[in-house]
């Protein structure tokens, strides 16, 4: 009498010569659930600071810029008197 060698192999569905995928192991990370909060909210909290930074430079860029207006509008009512003046002088005989 023939013994087999492999008797799974005979209870096998699966035919000789045909494929049979491998059954995949879970290969999803174990991932622990207090360090990701704390990873988390350090993320978040980083995110929070350089918010911060950003919004803080915006705010003194606009008073920057704000500055270089008002600068610039109290120039152009200089030069804007001076040629008043100019073409007073002009009219009334001073050059």
């Amino acid at each position: 009498m023939e013994t087999n060698s492999h008797p799974e192999a005979v209870a096998s569905t699966v035919k000789q010569g045909q494929y049979s995928p491998r059954k995949r192991k879970d290969t999803a990370p174990k991932v622990n659930p207090q360090l990701a909060i704390e990873l988390f909210f350090q993320e978040m909290g980083r995110i929070e600071a350089y918010t911060k930074r950003i919004e803080d430079a915006t705010s003194r860029k606009v008073q920057i810029d704000g500055k270089s207006l008002e600068s610039a509008e109290n120039r152009l009512k200089n030069v804007l008197s001076d040629f008043e003046r100019q073409g007073y002088r002009m009219k009334n005989g001073g050059y």
